[in-house]
């Protein structure tokens, strides 16, 4: 039985179609009053935001592998990340932030395309961004922006086709990195990758552009800083908690390189003007399922990351966003600020729309098919995992977690609420039935004989 066939047995429902309302013509009334009034205030900063004069500076930063939960900004009391949370205080910090899939090669292409995973068709390890796909570098290069891209991470390096649309686009090769990895795979450290983009930014500023920067920092192994040559990334129960802190650590020292490339946007007249998108791919696990890492499981420490938005002129600077929102949001949302019609292909919505609006995400659907198959849908109360291939943990195959009395997802309640579970299996199914439709073909990459040495030597 093949993997679709195995989940159209798990899921048989109908398509249900969500109206999107829209608003009459005495909102829009007002939504014009008040730009008029913040565009005599702000200088045109909600001009670019309305779409009249678009932004001449669009920002992705990636942090990969960083939980939402581990930032002062979203609460967290253990570290502090103060530039991380100035961004935050001049933007819009979106709380309840969610991806779409659990490891970075599928989840920066749903950034890219805003797809899901059964659409885009990134699935294992030898899958490539697919030449039919549209990429929103393409959509901005066809609106003038000049496109770069900076990426630590070997799993979206130009062999995969991440570099679609990009006129510039720059593997830092992980062998490069200053800190020794212990035989482990390494990865170039933010200080590195800002040697490389800080220059470009010098070298680029009067340009109209659009700027993707992956950093790796909270990816495994973990350092500790100063480096003294200690990292870790072992399956070891005994080190959860040490790996831990060491992750926390990995947090604080990318916030104090970030905080190096604001202040080169702000000394070069950029930051202010800029729209500046601020996640990561996925989150990361220290044994909270009896698991490790990332990929496997779709649990909260996994799809729960960070979303911070700063708006052009610093709109909307301090707000904070309670509505569910995904990465296939992203794209959309940087169209609708840059004023560029969404393409039709896309599935996100633009995160501008306010939190209640009916166009809003109600749910959010995720999927991984690493060793196993996995899916999740979940709403503002409820989530429900369905296991397709069996849980490699000896976890039910069907589980429910009420969000809101059980956070860490440590109960089963599918048993309590069958409706629940039998509301949220057919939005699951609504999901998969109209990403399948709209999924291009599988491209496998077909690697150089250095990229795969390359790979060999970082032990993939």
């Amino acid at each position: 039985m093949t993997e679709h066939e195995r989940r159209d047995n798990l899921i048989r429902h109908p398509l249900r179609w969500v109206e999107i309302v829209q608003g009459g013509a005495a909102g829009l009334l007002v939504v014009v009053l008040v730009a008029v009034g913040i565009l005599a205030y702000r200088g045109g900063a909600m001009a670019a935001l309305s779409g009249s004069h678009p932004p001449d500076v669009v920002i992705v930063i990636v942090l990969d592998a960083l939980r939402a939960d581990r930032l002062s900004s979203y609460g967290y009391t253990g570290i502090q990340t103060p530039h991380i949370d100035s961004l935050a205080r001049d933007g819009v910090l979106y709380r309840d932030m969610n991806t779409q899939t659990a490891w970075t090669k599928p989840s920066v292409a749903t950034i890219l395309t805003s797809l899901y995973s059964s659409s885009h068709r990134v699935l294992r390890l030898p899958d490539m961004l697919s030449d039919e796909l549209l990429t929103l570098p393409e959509v901005l290069a066809g609106h003038d922006y000049y496109t770069a891209g900076f990426v630590a991470n070997t799993n979206l390096f130009h062999e995969l086709n991440y570099d679609q649309g990009f006129a510039e686009y720059y593997d830092l090769d992980p062998l490069e990195s200053a800190f020794y990895h212990n035989g482990d795979r390494a990865y170039q450290e933010a200080e590195r990758v800002n040697w490389r983009v800080l220059p470009w930014l010098e070298a680029n500023h009067n340009k109209r552009f659009f700027l993707y920067v992956h950093y790796m920092d909270t990816h495994g192994p973990y350092f500790a800083h100063p480096y003294t040559g200690l990292s870790y990334y072992e399956k070891d129960p005994a080190l959860a908690q040490l790996q831990s802190d060491l992750y926390d650590g990995e947090i604080v020292y990318f916030d104090e390189h970030l905080g190096k490339l604001l202040a080169t946007l702000k000394r070069l007249d950029l930051y202010d003007r800029a729209l500046i998108v601020f996640t990561s791919d996925h989150g990361e696990e220290f044994y909270e399922h009896q698991g490790w890492t990332h990929s496997r499981t779709l649990y909260q420490e996994i799809t729960a990351v960070p979303l911070i938005v700063k708006y052009p002129g610093n709109v909307h600077a301090g707000t904070i966003d309670e509505g569910l929102a995904r990465t296939l949001d992203i794209a959309p949302t940087i169209l609708d600020v840059a004023g560029i019609e969404q393409p039709a292909v896309m599935r996100g919505v633009s995160l501008r729309l306010p939190p209640d609006s009916p166009a809003r995400p109600q749910t959010s659907y995720a999927e991984t098919f690493w060793m196993t198959g996995v899916m999740s849908v979940r709403d503002s109360r409820f989530k429900l995992v369905e296991v397709v291939d069996g849980d490699l943990r000896g976890r039910a195959p069907t589980q429910l977690y009420d969000l809101l009395a059980d956070p860490g997802e440590t109960t089963n309640v599918a048993a309590m609420y069958p409706d629940v579970v039998a509301q949220l299996r057919a939005t699951m199914s609504e999901t998969v039935a109209l990403a399948e439709r709209g999924a291009v073909g599988e491209q496998q990459a077909v690697l150089s004989p250095e990229f795969q040495e390359r790979l060999r030597q970082l032990g993939y």
